[in-house]
C-alpha cells in the first residue's frame, strides 16, 4: 500500500530527529521496506509525494464515445451488445459489452427498466 505525502513527511522528520528506519517503522505501523523507500524517494527528489504513473490506454476514442452514447439516445431501447454491435458494424471498432456499459456509465446513461403496464 502506498503512503500518503502526510505519511512520508512524518517518516522525513522522524529520521531526521535521528529515529531508526526500524523504530519509525514501528511508531507509524509501516512495513520497513516502505519507510525505507519513501526516504530515499525524499533524498532523491526532495518531495513527499509520489511518483506520476501512467494509466492505461483507453480502447475506445472520443470519437467512439461520442458514437456510443449518440446511438443509445437516439434508441434508450438498445441493449448495450446492440450498441456494441452498431459500433462494429459503422465504426469498424470491436469492444465489449461491457466498455459500452462503462462508457454509457461515463455519461450518466444508466440502464432503466421500463414500468409496468396500467392494467
Amino acid at each position: 500500500m502506498d503512503t500518503t505525502p502526510e505519511e512520508a513527511a512524518q517518516v522525513v522528520a522522524l529520521l531526521q530527529q535521528g529515529l531508526s528506519q526500524r523504530a519509525v517503522a514501528a511508531q507509524l505501523l509501516l512495513s520497513l521496506s516502505a519507510v525505507s523507500r519513501v526516504y530515499k524517494r525524499f533524498q532523491e527528489t526532495g518531495a513527499f509525494n509520489r511518483r506520476q504513473r501512467t494509466s492505461r490506454h483507453r480502447c475506445t476514442s472520443e470519437r467512439d464515445v461520442r458514437f456510443i452514447v449518440s446511438t443509445s439516445l437516439r434508441n434508450r431501447h438498445l441493449t448495450s451488445v446492440d450498441v456494441q454491435q452498431e459500433l462494429r458494424r459503422v465504426q469498424g471498432v470491436a469492444v465489449s459489452e461491457w466498455t459500452v456499459r462503462r462508457r454509457l456509465k461515463e455519461a450518466n446513461l444508466t440502464p432503466k427498466r421500463p414500468a409496468p403496464a396500467p392494467n
